[in-house]
């Protein structure tokens, strides 16, 4: 007992025999209560305050180094990749099958290596479509609610899942993704996890129990998943339809076998964890941030209608939109949707710019803190989308703006996201105007609001 607990000591007390400053940990519990209490965002925000751009901190037993020092993060992420191709362990991943995000090593290079011709500009195009299409449902229901003069709170093109998510709240796709995200957020299991990472063994061992009380929305979503790997199969390489599934189903590599079934909906299954809850949370900002700003808006508006007028918004025409860029990376800027999963392991033990990163040390990118920086950006709380003019662009410190990563890792959707984003909001103003409902604030950096909107002279 007494040599566990010098081990503990010594395990909790990392960062001050580093020299890095932190929030003192608890004996056990790290830093978890705080993190619970606070919320992790929250966390994050208070200790970078008190600390400053680099410091430690406990997710309960494993620690952290929480890092907004550009200088430090070019290093981790691009020059010295090869030391830190590994992302932090995420405690709930699954044994097998991980999908790109939490793949390490040669599994991780020979996915990204086999999906990332999915994500060309070509492809793009060829999904662009669909987009179009699913925006076309959205655009139906937002004149239902305007025209019944009814707020609304404000918060499908990758898998083909013919689903009825925009009109029925009881779709049992929507609903089930809807359970997952709740299921991951309120659970508490992950923080029991964080205090001891040996019992996610048991959990996994024990996992199907949860099949006693429901359905379980992850095994729900994979037979979802399997039944469209199977229809596009027997459909073959030829078939018109063109999205992820389909793209990884018929990959043209001669250097890596391709994916298999169970892969497949591995990595489905990250995109739709990866995609779904940041490109909705991206859409009801930029609608946060129009309402706040009208100005803004209208100056938005005008170049849509200057560029796109009264047809279609197609690919190209998004490329033309400099202001819509402008805005778009301002909220990606303000309000960074990802900002504490951007995390590295180190394999051997670094110094860079005087922080010792010891082997085995977790290192996470503070993207709030970098984005939030005012020695970075000016003014850096208010919302000002020229700041990302081209002759205010090339004076962006380097690797302060990071709200999809960077290096070999950074996110392999981006440009996938951005172009959903897009084509949404382009095809929502040439029709909306939106402005502030009764509530309309945001708590604890979770957006919750409700937006009226006026179109076609409708209030």
């Amino acid at each position: 007992m007494c040599t566990m607990t010098t081990y503990l000591k010594r395990h909790f007390s990392v960062f001050e025999r580093l020299g890095i400053p932190g929030p003192k940990p608890m004996f056990l519990f790290g830093n978890l209560l705080d993190i619970m209490k606070k919320g992790h965002l929250n966390a994050i925000i208070e200790w970078k305050k008190e600390y400053g751009r680099v410091f430690g901190y406990f997710e309960g037993y494993t620690p952290v180094l929480s890092v907004s020092d550009p200088r430090i993060l070019k290093q981790v992420l691009v020059s010295d990749f090869g030391n830190f191709r590994s992302r932090k362990p995420f405690p709930l991943a699954p044994r097998k099958s991980l999908g790109l995000f939490l793949e390490n090593g040669n599994k991780w290079k020979r996915s990204r290596t086999l999906l990332t011709p999915a994500f060309s500009t070509g492809k793009l195009k060829q999904m662009f479509s669909i987009m179009h299409n699913s925006v076309d449902q959205l655009i139906h229901n937002m004149k239902k609610k305007a025209e019944e003069k009814n707020e609304f709170d404000v918060y499908g093109c990758a898998f083909g899942l013919q689903t009825n998510a925009q009109t029925d709240p009881d779709d049992p796709f929507l609903a089930n993704i809807q359970k997952l995200f709740n299921y991951m957020s309120k659970t508490l299991i992950l923080p029991l996890v964080m205090l001891f990472p040996f019992i996610q063994y048991f959990i996994f061992a024990l996992k199907n129990i949860v099949m006693i009380f429901g359905m379980n929305p992850v095994v729900w979503l994979r037979n979802q998943l399997r039944s469209v790997i199977q229809l596009r199969k027997e459909m073959g390489n030829n078939s018109k339809v063109i999205d992820l599934i389909q793209l990884m189903l018929f990959t043209n590599s001669k250097k890596f076998v391709q994916l298999s079934d169970k892969e497949i909906v591995a990595q489905s299954m990250t995109f739709l964890l990866a995609g779904y809850e940041t490109t909705s949370a991206v859409l009801a900002f930029l609608c946060y941030t129009l309402v706040q700003n009208p100005q803004v808006q209208r100056r938005l508006c005008k170049e849509i209608d200057d560029v796109v007028g009264d047809n279609d918004v197609t690919y190209q025409t998004l490329q033309n939109l400099p202001y819509l860029d402008r805005v778009f990376d301002e909220v990606c800027r303000l309000y960074p949707t990802a900002s504490l999963i951007v995390t590295r392991q180190a394999a051997q033990s670094r110094c860079y710019n005087g922080v010792f990163i010891p082997a085995g040390m977790n290192v996470q990118a503070n993207v709030w803190g970098l984005h939030h920086d005012g020695d970075f950006w000016q003014d850096p709380d208010a919302f000002d989308p020229d700041r990302f003019l081209p002759e205010n662009k090339s004076r962006i410190t380097p690797y302060s703006f990071l709200p999809f990563g960077a290096g070999p890792r950074s996110c392999i959707g981006s440009r996938f996201a951005m172009l959903e984003t897009k084509i949404a909001l382009a095809r929502v103003l040439q029709i909306f105007h939106f402005k502030p409902g009764q509530s309309l604030k945001i708590q604890r950096f979770v957006f919750k609001t409700t937006i009226s909107l006026w179109v076609d002279g409708i209030e």
